[in-house]
This record gives C-alpha cells, sequence and structure tokens, in this order.
C-alpha cells in the first residue's frame, strides 16, 4: 500500500482536489501516476476522461492519514 509518506506534495494535493470534486484540475501525468498505485479509479459513468476520478479506499485512507 502508497502511504502518503511516499507521495509528493503535487500527489497529495491531487488527491485533495479529487476528493473534492475538482479532479478536472489535476494533469494527466500526475493522474496516471494515482491511477497506477490504486489510490483513483475511474468513475463507471464516465471513464474516458481523467475529470472524473473518485478515490479508492485506499485514496481515501492517504487523505484521512495527511491530515492528522
Amino acid at each position: 500500500m502508497v502511504l502518503a509518506q511516499q507521495l509528493d506534495a503535487t500527489e497529495l494535493d491531487a488527491l485533495v482536489r479529487i476528493a473534492e470534486g475538482r479532479g478536472s484540475t489535476v494533469s494527466n501525468h500526475v493522474a496516471s501516476r494515482l491511477l497506477t498505485v490504486g489510490l483513483v479509479t475511474h468513475m463507471d459513468c464516465v471513464a474516458a476522461s481523467h475529470a472524473r476520478l473518485e478515490l479508492t479506499s485506499a485514496g481515501l485512507a492517504v487523505i484521512r492519514s495527511s491530515d492528522q
């Protein structure tokens, strides 16, 4: 599992933006990295656009742990 310490500030910021529903503001490069490590997934309704990303349970856990 990817821990918050293994992510850089840009990736953590991207997770926050995705959690807030602003996935369209995340660069393709960062979105691809987060998809690869399993922290986000494409929403079923719009799988072709990184604008419709959502956190996985692992991504949510990273957000929660980074808040503490």
